[in-house]
């Protein structure tokens, strides 16, 4: 994929995340639940993330590549960052509504 495809996903995904980064920073505002500070915490880093593979995309920044198997080590943990976050405030919830 590339071309003008490529770069209206990106900037859909770009807009879209920051959208919730925004609603997420607002919600902030008004929880210091720590399970629903861990799931905005990790759509920030969700933001983070798509803003960061833009720059790279465009060129703008680089990455210092290292590779495990073949994946890079970076790029997997940027990816694998929010979901974990995430994971955890949903698991703080249901541990705080069992209790």
């Amino acid at each position: 994929m590339g071309g003008p495809e490529e770069l209206s996903i990106l900037v859909t995904d770009l807009v879209l995340s920051g959208v919730v980064a925004f609603t997420a920073i607002m919600l902030w505002s008004l929880t210091r639940e720590p399970a629903w500070m861990l799931v905005i915490i990790g759509l920030i880093i969700h933001f983070g993330d798509v803003a960061f593979q833009t720059l790279h995309r465009f060129g703008i920044i680089s990455v210092i590549d290292v590779r495990i198997g073949g994946i890079s080590l970076f790029w997997l943990l940027l990816r694998i960052a929010p979901l974990l976050f995430i994971i955890a405030g949903i698991i703080t919830m249901i541990r705080s509504i069992r209790i």
